[in-house]
């Protein structure tokens, strides 16, 4: 899992400088977009454990009039943050993908399109499911 983990990481990295070599900002975008698929399947799996009844914990965050801000914030706090975190210190911190480009092979962006699309998809179908049938 760890292996997919990289993979995938690799792939979008070596794809992005490809496409980005001119654009210093490939390393936010690339973050900004995996780290979002991680919090969506996240936010899935929560989806999910819901469901079934498992699970009923959600952050709350009331700072802001809007609500949809609120919601927002507490996305971020509750799903992304950890990725967050981990997405930075184990694969940009000191360089790390320079090491790991070398390690791991690429799929010239295919691995991580898939993953994007995947993650984007069953996230979308849950969402349809959980509403339909709650």
């Amino acid at each position: 899992m760890v292996n997919l983990y990289y993979q995938i990481w690799v792939d979008g990295i070596v794809n992005s400088k490809d496409y980005k070599r001119k654009d210093p900002s490939w390393k936010t975008t690339l973050f900004i977009i995996i780290t979002t698929c991680n919090a969506i399947n996240l936010y899935t799996a929560y989806i999910w454990l819901k469901f079934i009844g498992l699970v009923s914990f959600l952050v709350k965050i009331d700072i802001f009039s809007n609500t949809i801000l609120n919601n927002a914030v507490g996305f971020v706090v509750q799903f992304a943050s950890p990725f967050m975190l981990l997405n930075y210190f184990l694969i940009f911190r000191k360089k790390r993908y320079e090491r790991l480009i070398k390690k791991y092979e690429h799929k010239n962006g295919k691995l991580a399109m898939i993953y994007t699309l995947v993650s984007t998809v069953i996230w979308f179908v849950s969402m349809l499911v959980y509403g339909t049938l709650r």
